[in-house]
């Protein structure tokens, strides 16, 4: 109870960045504004519920300034992942960005087939990424694309689950990974798994880890003991 309750509490703060949402729907033909609880999915209660928050769409300002973080010669090599794409606000935008290709992950079906609805109908983007897939999958299990990867996360879930998906990111092998982590509140997780803050923002934070660095690191380290 205390949970929802300060959920109600944070939309009752936002007015101005709702009413920018609104606005970002009437503009685009798309439907994301919206505030969500597990009970209002429209989906059966599976496991991984126990693990998720609410729906919220990131503010758009906010998404792009942390979008804006990645250079784009990295994003021409990487695959943007939105963890959790709700409605697809998200994944509308990152269009914009001249990634190799965009990749959304939905657990609920409802926001699902909104998220395809929107991306059907959307106007009014500059598009420089036309590769885009939307998935409903839940992502603790779901293989990430190899390679490099630029993946957004707006506190979708608990630390456990996002251990998961870390887990997963660590399977692609890339050898870059950016995290966009809005409302960061597991960032010691992230920063435990070796990323590094590369830029702290009013909306979140933005991570790098680049394996190829840390592989040069943990060589030097090895031969500086063998001496």
């Amino acid at each position: 109870m205390g949970w929802r309750l300060m959920v109600e509490y944070s939309w009752g703060v936002g007015t101005t960045k709702r009413a920018g949402g609104r606005r970002f729907d009437r503009e685009h033909g798309v439907t994301t504004q919206a505030l969500l609880f597990l009970s209002e999915l429209g989906t059966s209660r599976s496991e991984a519920y126990a693990h998720v928050t609410h729906y919220e769409p990131v503010p758009v300002a906010e998404f792009r300034d942390l979008v804006r973080r990645v250079p784009k010669e990295a994003m021409r090599d990487a695959t943007f992942v939105d963890v959790g794409a709700g409605m697809g606000r998200a994944v509308l935008v990152a269009r914009e960005y001249p990634f190799k290709q965009i990749v959304g992950i939905e657990l609920s079906p409802h926001l699902y087939e909104i998220a395809r609805d929107n991306l059907a109908k959307a106007r009014g983007f500059t598009v420089a990424c036309r590769d885009v897939r939307l998935i409903r999958a839940d992502a603790r299990r779901r293989r990430f694309p190899r390679g490099d990867l630029v993946v957004f996360l707006y506190n979708p879930f608990d630390g456990q689950a996002l251990d998961g998906v870390l887990d997963r990111i660590d399977d692609a092998r890339g050898n870059t990974t950016w995290i966009l982590y809005h409302t960061p509140v597991h960032a010691e997780r992230v920063i435990g798994r070796g990323y590094e803050a590369v830029a702290t923002l009013p909306g979140g934070i933005v991570y790098k880890l680049s394996r190829s660095a840390m592989n040069d690191s943990i060589s030097s380290m090895a031969s500086a003991g063998a001496k």
